[in-house]
C-alpha cells in the first residue's frame, strides 16, 4: 500500500521524480524539445566559429572536399 508521501503524480519519471518532484520532471520534460534544439544551434555555432575544417573533415561525404595530396 502507498503512503501519502510516495505518490508521483501519475506521471512516472522513476528515480527522478523522487529526487526533484513530479512538477519539475514534467516540466523538464516539457521543455526538452526546446533544449534539444538550442543545443543543436549552439553546436553548430561553436563550430562556425571553431576551426570548421577540422571537424567537418571527418563528416563522410563532406571530409571529401578537405583531402590534400601530400
Amino acid at each position: 500500500m502507498r503512503g501519502e508521501g510516495d505518490f508521483d503524480g501519475g506521471g512516472g519519471g522513476g528515480m527522478l521524480s523522487k529526487v526533484v518532484g513530479p512538477r519539475y520532471v514534467q516540466l523538464f520534460q516539457n521543455w526538452t524539445p526546446t533544449l534539444v534544439t538550442w543545443g543543436g544551434v549552439a553546436g553548430t555555432g561553436i563550430i562556425w566559429l571553431t576551426d570548421w575544417k577540422l571537424v567537418l573533415q571527418y563528416v563522410p561525404y563532406i571530409g571529401g572536399k578537405f583531402k590534400t595530396e601530400d
